[in-house]
């Protein structure tokens, strides 16, 4: 009996690991502007995804309106096998999240659910990929849950959100992975943060 109760309360205090992967925003370094192209949101771009068991969940642009049409969104969430960007020459960090298997199994099927049909259109004046995976990140109650404005305002550009889990991950002892990016582009900081 006391061997089962053991290994019951051993279970119950498993932990899974989700990676959140921000790539930072970036534009090209005085002497390399003929070589480096410009990016999608330049030095306040970037991006934010999740990953967990070797899938990865971005939200990504479609056509990119100003305003969201959450009945016929052109933008959305979809899954990789991979983070989309060079991670040999760019700037970006993960943080590992330790999440509980019920955690987990919520995120699984927000994956799913979430890539078969986005919940919300992806729009410049609306939800972008620092705010959805904020949001995916309430819905498994590893943060606490906004309002859809107060999550569009807080989390605008990744950066944002960026600087609010590094708080958290320094908070609670989760592991950093930092990787600096070419010197062809100048790269986004994170002043007084590390």
């Amino acid at each position: 009996m006391a061997i089962g109760l053991f290994l019951l309360s051993h279970a119950c205090l498993a932990q899974d690991t989700i990676r959140l992967h921000f790539l930072y925003g970036s534009r090209p370094a005085r002497h390399f502007k003929a070589s480096e192209s410009k990016l999608f949101g330049g030095i306040k771009g970037g991006h934010v995804n999740i990953e967990a068991y070797g899938r990865v969940l971005d939200f990504m642009p479609g056509k990119c309106p100003l305003f969201p049409d959450n009945k016929n969104p052109s933008g959305g969430f979809r899954l990789n096998h991979s983070r989309y960007w060079d991670t040999a020459s760019t700037k970006w960090m993960t943080i590992l999240v330790p999440v509980t298997p019920q955690q987990m199994d919520r995120l699984q099927n927000l994956f799913t659910s979430y890539s078969q049909q986005t919940p919300y259109d992806y729009a410049v004046f609306g939800m972008r990929c620092a705010a959805a995976s904020y949001d995916v990140l309430s819905e498994i109650g590893l943060v606490k849950k906004l309002p859809p404005r107060q999550d569009i305002t807080l989390n605008f550009y990744p950066k944002l959100m960026r600087k609010r889990m590094l708080k958290l991950a320094k908070k609670r002892g989760y592991t950093i992975i930092r990787h600096e990016g070419r010197p062809s582009r100048k790269w986004e900081k994170d002043q007084g943060l590390f």
